[in-house]
């Protein structure tokens, strides 16, 4: 009878530790399941129930048989990240944290790290044993890559060398691996807490220099199941795709194409009013943002993200660009892009920002190619000459009211094909000849009593002289050209040498406070004489080889 009121006893007592599971899960919790245990075992003390010892025996079996199935119950019901594990394999793990040591040891379902501060090093182990095997751990590091298999114990990672990790696997082995699953997550300093890795899955990032602040570590049976979220434990790093199309004056918008392809039409006479721009992949935020500008409008907004730069549809033509990025996108990236124009050419690359195209010369884009790389890496190609200001024809110099019959200059007279100077100078040069002043800081040309220029100069610097003297154009003309010297490499559109092929007239699109006066002195060359361009185009086209020039 006694005997099976005690029954009766423990039945009520374990209907009562389920009735509560139905409204709230903290019922199954193992802590509850031991204090029922606990106390149908103190029922069955022989001296309380006058029971013989193996009636009593008996009963106490029972009761660690019944509750030991509402502790199974209690395990498979809660299914959240942080339950404790079943069985007798515990499993606990600390971190090193950088600037910070080696953190206290945490049991499974708690959080190693999480102080903002990156992991260098983990140590994870299991006790209480029943099966064989172990757990096997590596760690990704930053400069390193993936570190071999440590277990049970072991240091995964270095400590103390500053060298963070960004991911890591985990895995039991043996016939531990055949009873249990080992989940874990991992917080990154740029994405947060990444969702659940499990059994030798990688957890983490690559590629992104971002290291882990924390982990969490569960280990359940095979029987029971995990809800946590397994969707996005690794992230890799993706190079940037940008994509971009051009609207011509005929056509309309052209089809989208990839870095570095060219957008436009180069070999036709169609010119661009509209550009577009994106970014179809990118392992960084931030966004790519352009504007364009119009000889009739000049610069336009800037723009961002697919939407259109320009004025299309309108005729009016696109002059220049500039391009750049944004946000932690820009600290990674340099965006390059250069320009095609009629009757030019290529420009050469601009990025982050410059300027790309002309100015002032009426000139229009054709075409546009663009290229991301990686930050501070070496350009595309060449970046001297991205951008070409025209500078305006200075108004000509006051005449006298006797107007000479023969050419003339402010200390220069060429008569009867024989130039003089007011300091006696004498060459003869002919009647087609080009004359440069040091003094003056200017050209002049003429094909017998017609000028064909006139214009002001930059000669060379008062430590490098351009040397004076009567010369004559030199075989070694061309256009394009680069000049190249110790300490420079410099394209420009034309090159007529003098002296040799070491002095001559050139472009200088780098000198963009003008020509004449003094900028000699602080702006002057290595001794060529930098030309506008309206005038060095005229020069190049006009005079052929040995025609004689003059530098006094």
């Amino acid at each position: 009878m006694r005997r099976n009121i005690l029954f009766i006893l423990l039945g009520l007592f374990i209907v009562a530790g389920l009735a509560p599971a139905r409204i709230a899960a903290p019922a199954y919790s193992l802590e509850n399941v031991a204090v029922v245990q606990q106390s149908l075992l103190e029922l069955y003390d022989p001296a309380y129930l006058n029971l013989d010892g193996t009636l009593a025996e008996t009963g106490r079996d029972h009761v660690t048989q019944q509750t030991r199935s509402v502790a199974a119950l209690s395990r498979t019901l809660d299914s959240q990240p942080s339950t404790p594990t079943a069985g007798n394999a515990e499993l606990v793990y600390t971190t090193y944290l950088q600037d910070s040591g080696w953190h206290p040891e945490v049991q499974e379902g708690a959080i190693s790290g999480g102080a903002a501060l990156p992991l260098e090093a983990i140590q994870v182990r299991l006790t209480n044993l029943s099966q064989a095997g172990s757990v096997s751990y590596r760690t990704y590091r930053q400069d390193s890559g993936w570190s071999g298999y440590a277990k049970n114990g072991e240091i995964s990672g270095t400590t103390g060398a500053g060298e963070a990790i960004e991911a890591v696997q985990f895995k039991l082995t043996g016939a531990l691996a055949a009873q249990y699953d080992l989940y874990y997550r991992v917080q990154t300093s740029r994405f947060g807490w990444l969702d659940w890795a499990g059994n030798g899955e990688t957890a983490g990032t690559a590629g992104f220099r971002y290291p882990i602040e924390g982990v969490e570590i569960v280990l359940m049976n095979k029987e029971q199941t995990f809800l946590g979220k397994r969707e996005q434990n690794f992230i890799e790093r993706i190079e940037p795709v940008l994509s971009y199309g051009s609207y011509l004056t005929d056509s309309g918008w052209q089809e989208p194409v990839l870095n570095p392809a060219q957008s436009g039409s180069p070999d036709s006479s169609q010119s661009l009013e509209g550009l577009q721009a994106k970014l179809d992949s990118q392992p960084y935020p931030g966004s790519v943002s352009y504007r364009a500008a119009t000889s009739e409008n000049g610069w336009l907004e800037w723009t961002q993200d697919g939407l259109e730069a320009g004025l299309p549809g309108t005729g009016q033509r696109i002059e220049r660009i500039e391009m750049q990025l944004t946000d932690e996108l820009a600290a990674h990236y340099d965006i390059y892009y250069q320009v095609h124009v009629p009757g030019v050419g290529w420009l050469d690359w601009a990025k982050n920002g410059e300027t790309a195209g002309t100015q002032g010369y009426d000139y229009d884009v054709s075409a546009v190619q663009m290229q991301l790389v990686q930050k501070d890496a070496a350009a595309p190609g060449n970046t001297a000459v991205a951008f070409m200001k025209y500078v305006p024809k200075p108004p000509p110099a006051p005449v006298a009211s006797a107007v000479p019959i023969y050419p003339t200059g402010p200390d220069w007279t060429v008569q009867d094909g024989t130039f003089r100077t007011n300091a006696g100078t004498n060459y003869y040069i002919g009647s087609s000849y080009i004359i440069i002043s040091i003094a003056y800081q200017r050209v002049w040309a003429y094909i017998g009593n017609q000028q064909i220029v006139n214009a002001p100069v930059i000669t060379g610097r008062p430590s490098m002289p351009t040397p004076r003297g009567l010369f004559a154009i030199q075989p070694y003309k061309e256009s394009p050209s680069v000049l190249i010297g110790e300490d420079y490499e410099s394209p420009v559109q034309y090159w007529i040498p003098f002296l040799g092929n070491a002095y001559g007239l050139h472009d200088a699109s780098w000198q963009t406070q003008g020509f004449g006066g003094d900028l000699y002195l602080y702006l002057g060359s290595h001794g060529c004489v930098n030309t506008p361009y309206y005038a060095v185009q005229t020069l190049y086209n006009t005079y052929s080889v040995g025609t004689p020039v003059v530098v006094y």
